[in-house]
């Protein structure tokens, strides 16, 4: 399934991360196979390594940042538009910075069926049998405690996914296990596609829901970053 990377289309507003971390939310991966598709090689060159480790959180395609003022921060920490070599998978990361758990995130796109798997996931197996069919970056298996392979294994541990629409543009990513915690907690998940986000924390959509505002936004300067390469 080819496809064009697209932006996020909304955002609540614009502040830089609350903390900087030198290491990444998602692994890496390095090589191997999800499924015949292997490591895309923009991505290999835009992951910063030191010492063995990932540095910058550039393992993430995205990473959403729920700030404790408030405010919500989507990057692009990897500048591919995918990790695969089929060109439409990207890795997801979530790090929550606010007092309370994470426990469902719903993901719609209003341009791309970013919930449409075809069973390549980032912690899918190899075409020739191993799971996860890809190796990471600093060794080790990040796949651990994976409890929904529905979709082709997708979620990182203790993802699962839920109401995907008929359209396969909306969803909810949900966190098991207590949720993504509170004052740092993160999680990484994969999609066939950066989306346009609306987020619920703590998994009902009252009193805890965070309607984003300004879209269009962070698609124009997406676009405009993917121009400049």
């Amino acid at each position: 399934m080819s496809r064009t990377a697209i932006g996020f289309g909304v955002v609540l507003s614009f502040f830089l991360a609350e903390a900087t971390f030198a290491s990444s939310i998602c692994p890496a991966p390095n090589g191997g196979d999800s499924d015949g598709e292997g490591v895309s090689g923009t991505y290999l060159a835009d992951t910063v390594i030191s010492g063995g480790v990932v540095q910058n959180d550039t393992g993430c395609n995205v990473l959403i940042t729920f700030n404790a003022n408030g405010s919500i921060v989507s990057t692009y920490p990897n500048a591919a538009p995918s990790y695969d070599s089929g060109g439409d998978d990207n890795l997801i990361g979530i790090l929550n910075l606010t007092g309370a758990a994470i426990s469902t995130i719903t993901l719609t796109s209003m341009t791309d069926d970013i919930f449409a798997f075809d069973g390549d996931g980032i912690c899918g197996a190899s075409i020739s049998g191993p799971t996860p069919g890809y190796t990471f970056v600093g060794g080790g298996n990040p796949c651990t405690n994976i409890i929904d392979t529905s979709y082709g294994t997708y979620g990182g541990p203790w993802v699962t996914y839920s109401n995907i629409s008929s359209s396969y543009t909306s969803g909810n990513v949900n966190f098991a296990n207590g949720g993504i915690a509170a004052n740092g907690g993160t999680s990484f998940f994969s999609l066939e596609g950066p989306v346009d986000v609306n987020l619920m924390i703590g998994g009902s959509p009252e009193p805890a829901t965070i309607t984003l505002l300004g879209a269009g936004c962070l698609a124009l300067a997406f676009f405009r970053r993917r121009l400049a390469r």
